[in-house]
Parts: structure tokens; C-alpha cells; sequence
């Protein structure tokens, strides 16, 4: 796996309009979001807890990248469904991507596992995920730091899982998974009502898919992603 093919851009791979491999990963990335169990529109929430979706069915959806810097992981992204919060509440406006979105995440893991052959590669990492609430949004997959900007209204222990198969040199299609337990859940105040992200105490298990591109053998990637997390109990 050597340099990060320039033909593919992050843009390509969430739109579905990139190359044969690209339009893959984008199908398979809005199916993560759109199809299975969603988020039901409009399903506000009087204040108070938002997020924690039962029967199975979302409790948030997003959209991020991870970057790979050997053992190091930093992910980052947006939230694009909360149950409990109407779509129009999470954005500032059109379009709803990064740059208008209103619930951001952070978060670094380091891996501790990894085991490869037959062209996978499976490995485990542990770490945390910060989660922010950034009224005027303004958030730029082009500086992840971006993405910690407003309150911090939640955080999460992350257990995490990948298994990557691998398609073609440098390029492989990733599926994610996270045990979550959330550690914080401060208020924020939105359009005049206050509310929560989740309890703390609460147990998640969070699915993702994509595209995964090593850009140098140390190994460096990047990893675009698109999930959901569902709600497993209480810690």
C-alpha cells in the first residue's frame, strides 16, 4: 500500500459520483444511514434526553473520517440524526454536511491488536469519543481540530473493532464497530430548550462502513466512514 490515489476525494466518495471504488464505498456508506433501522424524521423531543433511540432502532447517525498513524487513530466527523432532534435542528442550513452541522465529534484510540492474512486486516483499539454541540456550526474535514469546536455535551469510552478487506493495493473496505459507554452528558440549550446527550451510563454499539486508503506502509490511512449507533442498556 504506497500513495493515496489523487482521483478519489472525500467529496466523490459521500456523493456516490467517483470512480467504480468510490461509487462502492459511497452506496455502501449511505446504506449504513439511510437503510435498516433510521432515525424516524421529525421525531422531536420535548426537553430532555435526546439520543437514545429503544426498540433497536438509531439512536444517532454520522459521518467522519479516521486517520491512521501507526498504533494512533483520531476520528472525527458530524452527527446526522439524533433521534429526538429533527433534522432541521442539527443543521444551520443547507448543505447538511460538515460545514453546517451543529453536533460534531473527536475522539483518539490506540491499537492494541492486529492480526492479518487472505487479505484482511483485523485489528482492536481502545480510546475515548468527545462529542460537541457548536450552534453556528463552521466545521472543515480539512482541520479535525475543527470538529471540537462549542460545548462538549458528552463523552464515551470506545471499545473499537475493524475487519478491513483489502480490494486492491492500498485501498480496502472497512467494517467498524464500537462498544460505547457514556462517561458525560452535560445540557445544552437549543432554540430555547434544554436538553441531554444520553445518561451517563449508558451502553451503545456503533456500526460503521466506507472506504479505507493507506497512504504510506508505516501504516498511514484514512478511513471514510458513515454510521449508526444503537442502544444496548445501561452500564
Amino acid at each position: 500500500m504506497s500513495e493515496q490515489p489523487a482521483r478519489i476525494t472525500r467529496r466523490k466518495l459521500l456523493t456516490g459520483t467517483g470512480k467504480v471504488a468510490a461509487a462502492a464505498a459511497a452506496v455502501s456508506t449511505v446504506g449504513w444511514i439511510e437503510v435498516g433501522n433510521p432515525v424516524s424524521a421529525g421525531a422531536a423531543s420535548p426537553s430532555g434526553e435526546v439520543g437514545t433511540a429503544s426498540g433497536g432502532r438509531n439512536a444517532f447517525e454520522y459521518v467522519g473520517q479516521v486517520d491512521q498513524d501507526g498504533d494512533n487513530l483520531v476520528s472525527y466527523g458530524y452527527l446526522s440524526a439524533i433521534a429526538g432532534l429533527d433534522v432541521s435542528q442539527l443543521f444551520t442550513g443547507d448543505p447538511h454536511d460538515e460545514t453546517t452541522a451543529r453536533f460534531t465529534y473527536f475522539g483518539k484510540a490506540t491499537l492494541y491488536a492486529r492480526v492479518e492474512g487472505n487479505g484482511l486486516f483485523v485489528i482492536d483499539a481502545a480510546g475515548s469519543v468527545n462529542y460537541y454541540f457548536n450552534l453556528y456550526g463552521g466545521a472543515s474535514f480539512g482541520d479535525p481540530s475543527s470538529f471540537k469546536a462549542g460545548k462538549q455535551i458528552s463523552i464515551d469510552t470506545a471499545d473499537f473493532h475493524d475487519v478491513l478487506s483489502v480490494t486492491s493495493p492500498d485501498t480496502g473496505l472497512p467494517r467498524l464497530t464500537a462498544a460505547l459507554q457514556r462517561t458525560k452528558a452535560a445540557k445544552f440549550t437549543l432554540a430555547g430548550t434544554t436538553y441531554t446527550f444520553g445518561h451517563v451510563g449508558l451502553l451503545e454499539r456503533s456500526t460503521a462502513s466506507g472506504l479505507s486508503m493507506r497512504t504510506d506502509p508505516k501504516p498511514k490511512s484514512k478511513m471514510y466512514i458513515g454510521g449508526d449507533a444503537v442502544v444496548t442498556g445501561d452500564a
